[in-house]
This record gives C-alpha cells, sequence and structure tokens, in this order.
C-alpha cells in the first residue's frame, strides 16, 4: 500500500487503457509532477465503452463492444456466483493495475480502484434471470439486480479479488443499485414525453428476489404491480404537457403516499442494496482496503439517489466514504449537492467527483469547483476523467489542486 496517505486527497478518474497506452510509470509521474496530484482512482471493471481521446497520437476513439476487466479473475473467488469479470486480455496481462500500485508506491500517492458493479450488459445478456424486470416485464440486460444472491457475491468476489491482487489503499464501487428504463446507450430511441413519475415507475423491479423479498414481508405484490403498470400505462398515454418542476416533483412524491405498499416496496429494494455494500466493506476490510462507495450513476444531483435506491444515511454506516459525483459547472451547484449529502449522512466521510471535461469553461470554474468541494467538508477530490481531457483542460486541473492544496 502506498504511504503516508495524504490528508486532502486530489486525483483523476483514470482508465486503464490510457495508463497501457501512454506508459503506466509516466501517467502517474505527471499526475503527480505535473498535475499535482496525491491521488488516482484507476478503473478495474468497466461496462461497455465507445470514447473519444482528444490527445491520443493515434485514433482519437476507442470502442469496447462488452464489458471489460482489466485484471485476469481468480475464479474460486466467485464460486457462488455465475458471473465472472470479462477479460480484456492485452489490459490483463500488461498489468495496468499492478504497474499502477508499484508506480503509487514509488510516488507516495494513494491507490484507489474503482469498479463498476451492477452495470453490466454483457453479464446482463448472458444471464437475464439477475436482471432488473419492469411492472410490464421487460427486462433490462444492462442492470444487474441487487437483490439477487448471485449478484450479490459477484460484487463480493470483485472485492476479494481487487483485494488480494493488488492490495489498494481503497476500492470504490459504482453501479450499486437498480438502474431505470433510460440507460442512454447509442440508437436509444425515446421519442414519449418523459418525466419524473415515469423514471420512477419504470425503475421498480419485480424480478424474483424482489418480489419474493416484498411478499415475505407481507406485501401484495401482484397488487402493487397491477398499480404500477396502470400508473405507467394512464401517463404514457394522456401525455399532460410540459408541466413545471414544481408539478413532476410534486405528483412523484405524492405517488410514494398514495400507491399502497410502493414506499415499502421500494425501502426493501434499498435494504438489499445496503447489506450489499455492508457485506462488500466487511470483504475489503479483511485485505486492509478502504471501501467507498457512488451512491448513483444516473441520476443527479445526489437527492436522486434514490432513484437508484441508494440510501445516503444506511449507506454511509455501511461503508467508508461516499464519493458523491457532483458533475454540475455552477460551483454553488457542487457545494449544495455535496452539503444536501452530508445533511442526509451527517457522519459520512464525503469524497467528491467533479467534471473537468465541458461544459466547464474555464479553469477558474474548475478551481471554484474544487474549492466548494473543499467547503463544503469533503476530504478529498476527483476529476473525471483524465483520458478524456485535452492538455488545456489537464493544466486546469494542474491550477485547481494548487489552489485546493494552498501551493
Amino acid at each position: 500500500m502506498s504511504s503516508p496517505l495524504p490528508s486532502f486527497r486530489t486525483g483523476f478518474f483514470t482508465y486503464p487503457w490510457d495508463l497501457f497506452d501512454e506508459g503506466t510509470e509516466r501517467v502517474v509521474e505527471m499526475m503527480t509532477r505535473r498535475y499535482m496530484s496525491n491521488a488516482i482512482m484507476v478503473n478495474a471493471n468497466y461496462h461497455h465503452a465507445r470514447v473519444f481521446r482528444p490527445r491520443s497520437t493515434g485514433p482519437k476513439t476507442r470502442h469496447y463492444n462488452r464489458a471489460i476487466a482489466a485484471f485476469w479473475p481468480q475464479k474460486e473467488l466467485y464460486a457462488e456466483t455465475d458471473l465472472l469479470p470479462i477479460v480484456e486480455p492485452a489490459l490483463a496481462d500488461a498489468n495496468v493495475l499492478g504497474q499502477t500500485r508499484s508506480a503509487c508506491q514509488k510516488h507516495e500517492i494513494d491507490f484507489g480502484v474503482w469498479v463498476v458493479g451492477l452495470h453490466n450488459s454483457s453479464l446482463g445478456e448472458k444471464h437475464p434471470d439477475q436482471c432488473v424486470v419492469n411492472c410490464f416485464g421487460d427486462v433490462y440486460p444492462y442492470a444487474l439486480c441487487p437483490s439477487q444472491a448471485q449478484n450479490q457475491q459477484y460484487i463480493m468476489g470483485l472485492v476479494k479479488d481487487i483485494g488480494a491482487q493488488f492490495s489498494p489503499d481503497r476500492i470504490v464501487i459504482e453501479a450499486i443499485g437498480v438502474l431505470g428504463l433510460r440507460h442512454w446507450v447509442h440508437h436509444e430511441l425515446f421519442m414519449t414525453q418523459w418525466d419524473e413519475t415515469l423514471e420512477l415507475l419504470f425503475s421498480i423491479c419485480f424480478c424474483p428476489a424482489c418480489t419474493n423479498r416484498g411478499a415475505e414481508s407481507g406485501l401484495d405484490v401482484d397488487e402493487l404491480r397491477q398499480c404500477v403498470r396502470l400508473w405507467a400505462n394512464r401517463l404514457l398515454e394522456e401525455e399532460r404537457g410540459a408541466l413545471s418542476e414544481t408539478f413532476r416533483q410534486a405528483e412523484v412524491a405524492s405517488l410514494l403516499l398514495e400507491i399502497p405498499g410502493l414506499w415499502a416496496y421500494l425501502q426493501f429494494s434499498s435494504e438489499a442494496v445496503t447489506d450489499m455494500v455492508s457485506q462488500a466493506h466487511t470483504a475489503a476490510h479483511d485485505f486492509n482496503m478502504k471501501l467507498e462507495v457512488i451512491p448513483s450513476s444516473f441520476h443527479r444531483p445526489v437527492s436522486r439517489a434514490w432513484y437508484e435506491r441508494a440510501s445516503l444515511s444506511s449507506l454511509a454506516k455501511v461503508c467508508d466514504g461516499l464519493l458523491v459525483s457532483s458533475y454540475f459547472s455552477d460551483p454553488a451547484e457542487v457545494e449544495a449537492d455535496l452539503r444536501w449529502a452530508s445533511y442526509l449522512a451527517s457522519d459520512a466521510k464525503l469524497i467528491a467527483g467533479i467534471n473537468a471535461c465541458s461544459p466547464t469553461q474555464s479553469a477558474a470554474s474548475l478551481t471554484a469547483q474544487a474549492a466548494a468541494c473543499l467547503k463544503a467538508g469533503c476530504e478529498g477530490v476527483y476529476f473525471y476523467n483524465y483520458g478524456l481531457l485535452n492538455q488545456k483542460r489537464l493544466n486546469w486541473v494542474s491550477q485547481a489542486n494548487k489552489t485546493v492544496l494552498g501551493q
């Protein structure tokens, strides 16, 4: 493990293919010396991706048409699940993660590993019985359900595998909850007027694990599913026009009270997320790693994390920190987002993710965002994302880091 750990972390979210292409030691040294970073968060397990890399000296795009893991899994750690990470051999054979650990030790910076957990189209297409199912019976192949025991064991396997092979200072899990209908993949066509209420109704999972959990607690799950379906069909058909934010927020809140059993059913799903993270936390500590979680992947601000069944107050009790992706260009919104997280989970250690890509428009704006994270009481900030930034924006990160570190 790298030592000593910095008191306030500043680092990049980083993809393993960028380290592979540019040279791990070179990148880590540049992050430390040129961009004033004292931490890195390198991804080890990712979903499908088509990325544009503005600094690449070769092809500017990289396309992965399947999920990828940057390491060879130890299969015995996944004995209780049929799910296994899908390896990208070039990255695994090059031992990018091991090289990153060595470089972090050399330069005495915090070594973090970030994994995308339940958002995995490749595994979902192979194991549709493990996926989120909506009230109409549609299976979401990109969304593994946190209530499913096999998916929970898959997450345990990832945590143990990373800990056993690479001994990072911390592991961060993204995509811990229930994902909804809109996934934003290419060629995804949504021509229907959408609102917060439909967002909720189409994110409620009725897979066997979720329905069994509800039924065992005394809920009439069949009646609930019929009611959710009725409301979804009604709203899809009527299209009441563009409503104000006040209307939309009030309507989604009213359904939580008015649909019998809905709030209780959502809480059962939230408990499954918390239980899974708690198990992962225990596993991480067995390998002397801290466990931090990103509460929501698709829903911002953090007050919307409940759409993915993430309860910040509950999660804070079973992990070592909440990494809030506060991807707003307005520093005031960044601070407000993080303060709301601190209100919900007052004992939580907060870490921020901020977006150094567009629409952030200046070094001053990015610096103000980073300063807002510090002001909100965060213990660190990670900039998204090293490989997606041009040189000018990398220099902005350097300026931001100098400011927050007082250099």
